[in-house]
This record gives C-alpha cells, sequence and structure tokens, in this order.
C-alpha cells in the first residue's frame, strides 16, 4: 500500500481521521484544497482517497468524476466521500458520482476505520476480540 489520500478542510475533523488512520499504522497525506490534492494524486497514486464534499476551492463532487476519469476510472483508487451532508439524496448522488463509500460526520470511529480497511484489503477478513470473522 502507499498512503491514504485526505482532502479535508475542516482541520479538526482532519486531525480526527490521521489519528484514527495512524493507530492502524495507514499513512495519510492531508490536503485542505481539493486541486492540491488532486495533484498529488495525479504525481503520486494513493491507494485510497478520502474526500470532503464542501472544499474551499472546488466542488467535491466534481472533484470526484475528474479524478476517477484522470486515474483510470474503474482501475482508479477508491473514492470515499468523507462529509457533513447526510440523507439518502447525499448517499445516492456520492455513489451517481463515483464514490465507492459514503461516510456521515460525525461517525464512530470504528467503524470508519473498519470501512477504510475493507476498501484497502477487500479480500482480507480479520476477526475481531470475540473470534468473529469481519470485513
Amino acid at each position: 500500500m502507499s498512503y491514504i489520500l485526505l482532502i479535508e478542510d475542516n482541520q479538526e475533523n482532519a486531525d480526527m481521521m490521521m489519528r484514527i488512520l495512524s493507530s492502524a499504522d495507514l499513512e495519510v497525506r492531508h490536503f485542505i484544497r481539493g486541486l492540491e490534492g488532486a495533484q498529488c494524486a495525479r504525481k503520486s497514486r494513493p491507494s485510497l482517497i478520502l474526500m470532503d464534499f464542501d472544499l474551499p476551492d472546488v466542488d467535491g463532487r466534481t472533484l470526484v468524476l475528474v479524478l476517477k476519469k484522470q486515474l483510470g476510472d474503474t482501475k482508479a483508487p477508491p473514492i470515499v466521500a468523507v462529509t457533513a451532508r447526510t440523507g439518502d439524496t447525499e448517499k445516492r448522488l456520492a455513489e451517481k458520482f463515483g464514490c465507492a463509500a459514503f461516510v456521515s460526520k460525525p461517525f464512530i470511529p470504528e467503524d470508519f476505520l473498519r470501512l477504510v480497511n475493507h476498501l484497502l484489503y477487500p479480500n482480507t477478513i480479520k476477526e475481531d476480540n470475540q473470534g468473529t470473522a469481519q470485513n
């Protein structure tokens, strides 16, 4: 795995996500601005992209479309919408724009990390502390 690209303009939210991901020994590169994050993704392909929809310089949904095309459409890394927007309409829009998953803020850290691990390692099944198989 190379790294996780986090595009998030709220520093508190970014710090929280980076703490969660770092606790699982995952490398994260964070950008506040969408265009800078996109440039990073083009230069060195991430394994996963976590993106806020409400960015200061570009609409996150539009950026999803652009990144998917620039990074190879079906071969592009999974992009997860991590946004304060809620509801089924937003979730459907995220799917329509090509997001692999949709996470509403605030979220439960364990669920967030489980989703990230599932997207990074889709063929790996891990066991929880009770011996139950989980993705």
